[in-house]
């Protein structure tokens, strides 16, 4: 089955993509843009029911404005693809649909091979050339890892039409539309399917006309023809990815072999991609993203690693969009795993609907070298930190998430200065931590995600207990605390309390004042009490009498 394209390689957002990509060229070597094809679009669109009777009439009509033999197939393509719907009944119940093309054009209803003859029909009455190729293709139900042979029964039919010089492909069947999950057409128009280049359309289009192998790899239109098994294994990407340019050059089949780790490189080459999430299935269709992660390595590379708690097959998709304001982001591909053998131990990921590194407006946030920070980082001992530099003052937050979903805000602190935030976090257990930065967007006093990080802790903190509380003053002080970094401190104990600031004046523990007499640290040897709260508090100019607090600490 093949001859519809599925929901899953269209992308799931609502566009007219005809304004989308207006701007862009129809064809690498075509100096004409879709914009300047608008008003033949328009012609198309607003055809009159009273020249629908017969191919030579509607061929009259539809190229009746076009300047040239390339106005006239765009013509044919928008009319087809507006007013021609697919049949899915015919196509799931197994009868036959109209597919003669005077049949179509009055039932306005058919498959490929209908759209296909209609398309050669209206060019033939023009004479331009075109020929009805049929063949292969991954459409609706095409299942991942199957192997075609020369004696499978061919699913699908397209066009070649002769332009500019050149054959170039159309596919009139998937650019009308797709078929849904409840098995109903949907009209969607693309323009990925006019004039598609052929080391896109090869991708999901494999051509084989009357049994002659030799003869049908002309038709590939490609200087290096590929073999059917080839085809069968090479990963399909959507046309959303091939139009934005995202490929996967470690894994160009769409099995991959899994010997207790794996993975999958992707690049975006054309685009900037502002998210990229990834979702894996077991075999059940059990949601398995506890074994998935997926890195950012710089501006447009990005690695993914599936580390399966089960032996056997899962399904990978791979997510992306280019547009944060989408509600759901596009398919780029998906790819079957074959799972042969496991870790000893199973370690899950932190749940992350995203990927882990900066965001891409990271230096809108005031972030210098954000790309420097490694998204993956180990951890030998539990304590970790790591420092970013900035070129304004930041104010930002951080979290700690461990792998069964629970937040903390309690074992991670974030010092600031006027050119960097250090983050310092503490994890108490072995496994992998997910560590969020919070800042505010220029512009926007509300925080939001500046960074993730993703650690993975090779050894529980010898001390298992929270930083000291911290507060919105910590930050502006531009403190920098050095011991102790512990919020438990001992009862009726000598405790040292050290510490730097640029700005503080005067410090207030347990109702003594500390003056400031040089511009050393603030090295301080405080006696606690009895059990109870031991408060840390700061003025940073000596003519105002009111402190405020900067660090408190549990006395027990």
């Amino acid at each position: 089955m093949g001859c519809c394209i599925s929901k899953s390689t269209i992308q799931p957002v609502t566009v007219d993509k005809r304004q989308t990509f207006r701007s862009k060229n129809v064809s690498s070597d075509l100096k004409i843009t879709y914009n300047d094809l608008k008003s033949i679009d328009d012609h198309a669109l607003q055809t009159p029911k009273s020249v629908e009777n017969s191919i030579n009439e509607l061929a009259d009509y539809l190229a009746k404005p076009a300047n040239s033999e390339l106005e006239t197939i765009r013509s044919f393509y928008v009319w087809i693809c507006n007013n021609i719907s697919y049949n899915a009944t015919a196509f799931f119940s197994g009868t036959s649909a109209v597919t003669e093309p005077s049949g179509v054009l009055k039932s306005k209803s058919s498959v490929c091979e209908g759209y296909a003859r209609l398309f050669q029909a209206l060019c033939v009455a023009k004479n331009i050339k075109c020929q009805k190729i049929s063949g292969f293709s991954k459409g609706y139900g095409h299942q991942l890892g199957t192997i075609l042979s020369y004696q499978n029964k061919t699913d699908h039919a397209w066009n070649v039409v002769f332009v500019s010089g050149k054959w170039r492909f159309i596919e009139t069947t998937w650019g009308a539309g797709h078929i849904n999950n409840k098995r109903t057409f949907v009209k969607e128009f693309s323009n990925f399917y006019f004039l598609t280049k052929p080391e896109h359309f090869i991708e999901d289009h494999f051509p084989y006309i009357n049994n002659d192998v030799e003869g049908s790899k002309e038709w590939q239109l490609l200087q290096k023809p590929v073999s059917l098994e080839e085809f069968s294994k090479t990963l399909k990407t959507t046309n959303v990815a091939r139009e934005w340019g995202v490929i996967f050059p470690s894994n160009k089949n769409e099995v991959v072999k899994v010997d207790r780790k794996a993975s999958i490189s992707m690049e975006s080459k054309q685009v900037t991609l502002t998210n990229v999430s990834v979702n894996l299935y077991g075999s059940s269709r059990e949601l398995c993203n506890e074994s998935v992660v997926i890195v950012k390595n710089n501006f447009s590379n990005y690695t993914i690693t599936i580390t399966p708690r089960k032996i056997g097959k899962h399904m990978l998709q791979i997510f992306g969009t280019v547009d944060e304001s989408q509600h759901v982001m596009p398919n780029l591909t998906e790819y079957l795993i074959e799972c042969t053998s496991i870790e000893d131990e199973f370690m899950p990921y932190p749940e992350h609907s995203g990927f882990y590194g900066p965001s891409t407006d990271c230096k809108l946030r005031g972030f210098a070298n954000s790309e420097s920070i490694a998204a993956f980082q180990i951890c030998q001992n539990g304590e970790f930190e790591f420092i970013i530099k900035t070129n304004r003052a930041v104010k930002c937050s951080a979290d700690i998430f461990e792998t069964d979903g629970s937040r903390s805000s309690d074992f991670v602190m974030v010092e600031q200065s006027n050119n960097s935030v250090c983050v310092k976090a503490r994890f108490i257990k072995q496994g992998y931590y997910k560590i969020t930065l919070f800042s505010e967007l220029e512009g926007n006093d509300t925080y939001s995600e500046a960074m993730n990080i993703l650690v993975l802790n090779k050894k529980a903190a010898k001390i298992a207990t929270p930083f000291p509380q911290t507060y919105s003053s910590t930050n502006e002080y531009n403190c920098h605390l050095i011991e102790p970094l512990v919020r438990n401190i001992p009862s009726n104990s000598i405790v040292r309390f050290a510490m730097a600031s640029p700005v503080i004046q005067q410090l207030l523990i347990d109702g003594k004042v500390y003056k400031k007499e040089n511009d050393q640290l603030w090295d301080i040897t405080v006696k606690t009490g009895d059990s109870g709260v031991l408060a840390v508090s700061a003025q940073k100019d000596n003519n105002i009498n009111s402190y405020s607090y900067i660090y408190q600490y549990v006395v027990d």
